[in-house]
């Protein structure tokens, strides 16, 4: 798909070629035809042990502040939490806010979980975020990051309620279901997208994986042309659905680019990738938005979360999606705490107005 958004790109002589230059003469792992599976990776796992959940959750005791209420006050007292974290379970996120891990993800498992309160239909209740978990979510967090929240998404709270919505079943959202939610960087056209991206689970589907792909699992499986290709500003992004349904207008328009997939250190790539919003502004860009996708579904690693895990999934060096699954709208449903953290909220003070915790629309 070629787009009219933007201006081509001036020739590169180093980068001629066709179409089909930019497929190997093999079959392309998970190509038109071949099987969609999972990979035999698996998330880097902490299981808390026996004292590090209770004093995890001592902590989340003494986190008493409204996330809603005084959120740079909430914020303020998980950072404080956060520094009197275990010593193992604190060293293993202030190496994973670093340097990130070699799958893209940090699954935190065997928290204890409190009877959660019944799936709502949509994301208006706000009911996660008065949860014990919840309140280790924003500790966890906060080890590796700062919490920030978006006025354009989720009604500009620290947390949102992921549940399946009825009305919403076939959209590409996070209140979807229906559908496969399709490979995505969170907020990959915003410049304040997230580092972090935290998933806390309340209730789970045994059907509702969320699938992942690292940077530099993507390019292990590409040529030197297609790795150096993807290195040029070659591909147009749109504004998510989700941040349009307020009536926002941004300061960088509803289409931003042209931007790079890849970028970072040849040893430490970073990757911003959507499937649904994407196009290429070349021919050959455009080519190469589905030779990724093809690339995802041969290689990508599943994780069905489980009442009481916390999933961190590094938004800078791997992308994600999520299968469909069939909800009951009967209260039983997938619920998920989902929230942000970014590793410098100094870059984003212009965004945030009087220094709060939530960044503008105008500047998603």
């Amino acid at each position: 798909m070629i787009s009219n958004t933007a201006p081509m790109p001036p020739a590169d002589p180093t980068l001629e070629a066709t179409v089909d230059d930019l497929m190997p003469q093999a079959p392309a792992p998970g190509g038109q035809g071949a099987p969609q599976v999972d990979s035999q990776r698996v998330p880097d796992v902490v299981e808390l042990q026996p004292h590090e959940c209770v004093e995890l959750m001592a902590l989340a005791e003494e986190l008493t502040v409204s996330p809603t209420e005084a959120p740079e006050l909430f914020c303020r007292a998980a950072h404080r939490a956060a520094r009197r974290l275990p010593d193992r379970l604190a060293e293993v996120l202030t190496d994973f806010a670093y340097h990130g891990s070699h799958t893209g993800t940090l699954l935190l498992d065997r928290l204890p979980l409190l009877e959660p309160p019944p799936t709502p239909p949509d994301n208006r209740s706000h009911l996660a975020e008065n949860t014990q978990l919840a309140r280790a979510q924003a500790i966890i967090n906060h080890a590796c990051g700062q919490m920030v929240a978006y006025e354009a998404e989720g009604h500009g709270r620290l947390y949102q309620d992921m549940v399946p919505n009825r009305a919403m079943a076939l959209s590409q959202t996070s209140l979807g279901s229906g559908v496969e939610l399709e490979l995505h960087t969170e907020q990959a056209f915003s410049k304040l997208r997230p580092d972090v991206l935290s998933l806390a689970c309340l209730r789970g589907h045994p059907a509702a994986k969320t699938f992942v792909l690292p940077a530099h699992v993507l390019l292990e499986h590409m040529t030197p042309f297609e790795r150096k290709l993807l290195r040029r500003d070659l591909w147009t992004t749109g504004v998510d659905g989700s941040f349009k349904l307020g009536g926002h207008e941004f300061k960088e328009g509803d289409v931003r680019g042209p931007l790079a997939i890849i970028d970072g250190a040849e040893d430490d790539p970073t990757i911003v990738f959507d499937q649904d919003l994407m196009s290429g502004v070349t021919e050959e860009a455009g080519a190469m938005i589905a030779r990724v996708v093809d690339i995802y579904r041969a290689e990508r690693f599943s994780v069905t979360l489980e009442p009481g895990q916390i999933l961190l999934v590094d938004n800078l060096r791997a992308v994600h999606g999520r299968s469909p699954f069939t909800p009951n709208f009967d209260g039983s449903d997938r619920f998920i705490s989902r929230s942000f953290a970014i590793r410098d909220l100094v870059r984003t003070r212009y965004a945030r107005p009087a220094n709060s915790r939530t960044i503008a629309a105008e500047f998603s």
